[in-house]
């Protein structure tokens, strides 16, 4: 089996994460040595947002590949947890990815108190042969060509494996 893994967050996001983790246990570090009567450590903070560091930069997703292309397993998971795991049955003589763009708007959870609505652009992959169509995953455009590009390669090299 041939697996692609990727993180859920974009980058900036992750770079992010390991920042609030470092700045986190500094605090902790320093309100530790600062602090002359234990009574008063103030460690909470820093560790939820420790914790909450921890999920954005482990929080992974994997596409995985049968060795025949038979179907692809979507895998969740969280600090090597699984969270969720979907099986999509490949199409019989699947010869094509098409990538769909859907312009999505949404609201703020708190519109009650900010009104917010944004707008942003989401692209869906479909597994497609001359009979049936089979959607894969929804997904950002820079990633979706990633992934297309690994299905694409990891299906050459089944196929070369197969015929030779």
């Amino acid at each position: 089996m041939k697996k692609y893994s990727y993180n859920l967050f974009p980058k900036p996001y992750v770079v992010f994460a390991y920042i609030v983790i470092f700045f986190s246990l500094v605090c902790i570090f320093a309100s530790v040595l600062i602090t002359e009567n234990r009574n008063h450590l103030n460690l909470a903070g820093p560790i939820v947002l420790i914790f909450i560091g921890f999920i954005i930069v482990s929080f992974k997703s994997k596409i995985i590949i049968d060795t025949d292309f038979h179907y692809v397993l979507k895998e969740s998971d969280i600090l090597n947890f699984v969270l969720s795991r979907e099986k999509v049955i490949v199409p019989r003589n699947c010869n094509r990815i098409l990538i769909v763009q859907k312009n999505k708007r949404g609201t703020g959870y708190y519109k009650f108190v900010l009104p917010l609505s944004y707008s942003f652009k989401s692209y869906d992959m479909f597994l497609c042969s001359d009979s049936d169509t089979v959607r894969l995953i929804n997904t950002d455009y820079s990633r979706s060509l990633k992934i297309a590009g690994f299905l694409i390669i990891t299906f050459e090299f089944i196929e070369s494996r197969t015929c030779s």
